[in-house]
């Protein structure tokens, strides 16, 4: 039947409905694939500025936590968890001669992943990070244009600590990033995690103070403390193992020959301060304070993004009972919520390309019919069975929709692999977050989606091709 074709008119009809197929089979394809494409693109920015799961206090008002190393290396060797992260972030206000507006302020320290925001640095440098170095700041391409500055121009922080605790910041813009995701870069700054701690004190701090006589001759030792603990109160200081709880010692009752140690806070966030007699006068140690040890929470990376309910599970076993771990898609329900919307529209395109193959089949395998009801009359006068003749018809619909579907995925790959090197389709970064139309094939999705969209063509067939059934040898040759 099928090489009878090139002799009658059903060719063009055979044609039209091979290159409607293909057509809804390229069209399926590559729509699966922008939209996966875009939707992994999107998730790459997001992950990029928040990682798949943040760890932090389950009470809202918690001022942070304090980290430990032991506690990251139990993180860290998780199963399925790539990398860990302290996470340092403030509520702050951005000021400039040229405008004023509230950000999003983001810590860097050793253990900071930056990637994403290092791959988007248009010009300058990340902040400087050493105890020296000066106070930089890292602004989003969109808000360096709403405030008309650029690197190495001054700018105003202010931290945002408490609802009447306000801490101004003389910054420098070090450098200017842009990763494409506009709702992020223009409202996230990057600056040392260092300056966030110092600024918020929720560590203690112990100084010693040496009081002088009128000869310039130092006689008492008197204990500071600085910093407020968990709930905000000022810590409390005491000298061990002498003073009994006295801040002031007389320098002339303490022995030479011992170390004498000023402590500011309790528990794990107490700090420190010494006291001893060398080179024939008494000395001070420089304390650095226990700030450093509180963070915000801890930034997680998982393996693989469908992995990440698993490792939630995970992090709540190893985790206080008083912390919790969000994955990401829970910090930013709106923006995965769309993401997950745009599956709907492949699934229409599908449909709709489903709905029209079987439309342009059926027509196709109608007018065939029509044509060859002559033959078919011969066929049943000789004794092919009506079974037999509806076989015949539906083999020949599945060779055409066979041959569509080999086509319409030439097409599509084709395509898919031009637009993935080259970038033909540009697109505005500041609509759709990406300069260009992305696609991800992904094989497994493509190939069962395309076998139920056979599947469901040559059932489909299965209506027109019982009409030859009612085709009467005697009417047929009578027709003849």
């Amino acid at each position: 039947m099928a090489r009878s074709n090139r002799h009658l008119g059903a060719r063009p009809v055979v044609r039209i409905a091979t290159a409607g197929v293909a057509l809804g089979v390229a069209l399926m394809i590559l729509a699966s694939a922008i939209v996966q494409g875009f939707q992994h693109e999107v998730k790459q920015l997001v992950v990029g500025f928040d990682s798949h799961i943040q760890v932090a206090p389950s009470d809202p008002s918690a001022d942070g936590l304090v980290w430990t190393p032991g506690m990251l290396d139990s993180l860290r060797q998780l199963p399925g968890v790539a990398q860990v992260a302290l996470r340092h972030e403030r509520a702050g206000i951005l000021e400039s001669p040229q405008a004023l507006q509230g950000v999003v302020v983001r810590g860097i320290d050793s253990t900071s992943i930056l990637d994403r925001i290092e791959a988007g640095l248009l010009r300058g440098h990340m902040p400087s990070t050493t105890d020296r170095g000066p106070r930089d700041i890292l602004l989003g391409e969109p808000l360096a244009q709403a405030f008309d500055v650029d690197t190495g121009d001054k700018v105003t922080l202010y931290l945002v600590l408490g609802t009447e605790d306000i801490r101004p910041r003389p910054m420098r813009v070090s450098g200017i990033y842009q990763t494409g995701l506009q709702e992020f870069d223009q409202r996230h700054v990057w600056i040392d995690a260092a300056q966030m701690q110092e600024a918020a004190a929720r560590g203690a701090e112990a100084q010693i103070v040496l009081n002088d006589d009128d000869t310039g001759q130092p006689t008492r030792a008197v204990g500071q403390v600085f910093g407020r603990d968990p709930r905000g109160l000022g810590w409390r200081g005491r000298w061990a193992k002498s003073g009994h709880g006295r801040r002031s010692l007389g320098l002339q009752d303490l022995s030479r020959r011992t170390t004498h140690l000023w402590i500011a806070g309790t528990g794990t966030l107490a700090d420190t301060a010494q006291l001893w007699w060398s080179e024939g006068q008494w000395q001070t140690s420089v304390s650095e304070g226990s700030h450093q040890r509180v963070a915000d929470g801890y930034d997680v990376w998982t393996t693989s993004l469908e992995d990440i309910p698993e490792i939630q599970e995970s992090l709540f076993r190893t985790i206080p009972y008083d912390w919790s771990a969000t994955r990401v898609d829970q910090q930013h329900p709106e923006m995965f919520s769309w993401l997950r919307m745009l599956d709907l529209n492949v699934e229409v395109i599908v449909g709709l390309m489903v709905l029209i193959s079987i439309v342009n089949m059926t027509s196709a395998l109608l007018i065939i019919m029509l044509e060859r009801r002559a033959q078919v009359g011969v066929w049943k006068a000789l004794g092919m069975t009506d079974q037999a003749v509806v076989q015949t018809f539906m083999w020949h619909a599945t060779r055409i929709l066979g041959q569509g579907f080999v086509l319409g995925n030439a097409i599509a790959l084709t395509l898919i692999a031009v637009q993935s090197h080259w970038k033909c389709v540009p697109l505005d970064p500041e609509a759709y977050y990406v300069d260009a139309v992305p696609v991800l094939l992904d094989a497994p999705r493509i190939a069962s989606m395309e076998l139920a969209a056979f599947g469901l063509c040559v059932v489909a067939m299965l209506l027109p091709a019982l009409w030859s059934a009612r085709i009467r040898p005697s009417r047929t040759l009578r027709m003849s």
